[in-house]
Parts: C-alpha cells; structure tokens; sequence
C-alpha cells in the first residue's frame, strides 16, 4: 500500500555567493527525522518537479517518507526560479549556488549529507563534491544516468555548432519545442555543458573525480540513450572512492524493464524497484558523524 502520509513542502529563495538568485524545496515528511539530509540536484530540460510533481508525486516524497529531510535545488535562471541578474550557467550553479546550499544544510541538521544527481545534474553534484563541499559535510553521492563522455553529439564538436546557433539566436535552448524536456534552458547553461562536453577527453575532469572518496552509487538505464551504460560505467570508475556500486537497470540484470533516461528516476516501475533499491543504500550509508 502507498504511504500517504502528508509531505511538509516549503519552496525557499537563496542568494548564489556572487549574488545569484536560485531556489530550494524543502521537502519532510515528519517531525521524528531519523535519516539524514538528502540534497537533490536535477539535469537539464527539467527542474525540481522531476523530484517531486505538482501532486506530489516523486522520489523526493518517497524518501521524504522515509524519514530524510529533502532539499531539491533548483537552477538559476529557469521559467520557475527568482529573477537572477548574474550569469545564469552550470558554472555559476557548481561554484556559487551548490556551496550555499551545502551550508544551508549543514545549518539546519545533523548528519551529513547524501546528494543524488540524475543526468547532468549527477555531473554537477560530483564535481562539487569534488572541488567545493568539504568532506565532512558529504554523506555519499548517487548518480542516476550520469555521464559526459558517451554519446553528447549536439554538445559536443561539430554538432553543438548548431546548437549555439540556435541558443544565440533565441537567447535560450528550446527544449520544449525540441522536445527534449519540459523546461528550456538559459543561454549559459547550454553554452557551459558544450564547454564541458568538449573538455570531456582532456585530464581535468577524470583528476577532479579522483578527489572523490565519499560512497558512491551509480545506477544507469539499460535503454538509455541519452547517458548510455557505458559512459556511466566510465564516469563512476574515475571516482577515487573504495565503496562503489554500479548497477545498470535492465531485465538482463533482473529488473523488471529495460530502463529509459526520464524512466530510471520517473516512471511507476522506478517507484517499485528503484526508489527502494535507493533509499535501501542510504540506509547502509546512514552516517553517524556531525558536521563542522
């Protein structure tokens, strides 16, 4: 039988520290917390109603449910962020927003914090544990379909020619009427995943993940191909930590469906075998250390 029990959602404004304007949800489900915080961080084409729909449906409820306090971050500069007068990129977001948000956290709990990141927002929430969050604030890290090096061809060279084209001329990526998610994306953002994506071969990012010690679960599509398995494989094995799990989500490996990119976190059979498989490694990872 579903839990329905009533969710506790606040949306809450920040300040980026370059003075940036994003947004937070804060998501509970009871005053007896017994988990610890779980930040997540959603791709791109999306925002914090992948985690948690209008009905309040969604992995940020499940394991609100579950007993750990929520946050779902939302980017600066999409169609339901605060106005924000600086720059607008996933540079922005990883440098300026993220460390904010791990402070707002480690303010208001405990424990440590998880970080789960679908797609992009997987890359962000790695580097930034990475290169930005200290050590002590940081839980684990769950990547749900995240990649940089497999596939990409409209962000990576000669294609994300095109792509800049058309973000120039419309002053933002039109992801709806390209259908490539619900929600268009700020110039900045588009133009800085390129950047990234372009970047991918080069030493920088591999040595950046090799600074991750934190546990880490990587769970990949079998039927995705947008983030294919191989490029999730890679992505995890560059992660320096010696607990690490990676599972890629497909009848082959026992799971009830070959799992799509939107399908390994929003669809009714993720609700069955992934949301559980998720909140049942955050119980074997719960720590028991305070922050600074």
């Amino acid at each position: 039988m579903a839990d329905v029990r009533p969710l506790s959602v606040h949306v809450e404004d920040l300040t980026g520290d370059d003075g940036g304007a994003f947004r937070i949800l804060r998501v509970d489900a009871s005053a007896e917390r017994h988990g610890a915080p779980v930040v997540l961080v959603h791709g791109m084409f999306t925002d914090r109603r992948f985690w948690l729909s209008k009905r309040e449906v969604g992995l940020a409820a499940y394991l609100a449910r579950a007993g750990h306090p929520v946050i779902a971050v939302q980017r600066r500069g999409l169609p339901d962020s605060p106005r924000c007068t600086r720059r607008r990129g996933l540079v922005e977001h990883l440098a300026h927003d993220l460390p904010v948000v791990a402070r707002r956290v480690a303010r208001s709990h405990e424990r440590p914090a998880f970080w789960i990141g679908h797609s992009f927002g997987g890359v962000l929430a790695a580097r930034a544990i990475a290169t930005r969050l200290p050590s002590e604030t940081v839980a684990g890290l769950v990547l749900l379909a995240s990649q940089y090096e497999v596939g990409k061809r409209m962000l990576d060279r000669p294609g994300n020619l095109a792509t800049k084209t058309i973000v120039r001329m419309r002053g933002h990526l039109p992801a709806r009427a390209a259908g490539l998610g619900p929600v268009d994306e700020p110039a900045a953002a588009v133009f800085d995943a390129c950047d990234w994506v372009e970047r991918r071969h080069g030493p920088g990012f591999g040595a950046e993940l090799a600074g991750i010690h934190a546990p880490t679960l990587a769970i990949s599509g079998a039927a995705d191909r947008v983030d294919p398995s191989a490029g999730c494989r890679r992505f995890v094995e560059s992660i320096a930590s010696t607990d690490k799990t990676f599972w890629v989500a497909g009848k082959t490996q026992g799971f009830e469906t070959d799992y799509d990119h939107p399908g390994i976190v929003v669809s009714k059979p993720a609700r069955r075998e992934i949301w559980p498989r998720i909140a049942a490694w955050l119980a074997e990872h719960e720590p028991t250390a305070s922050p600074t």
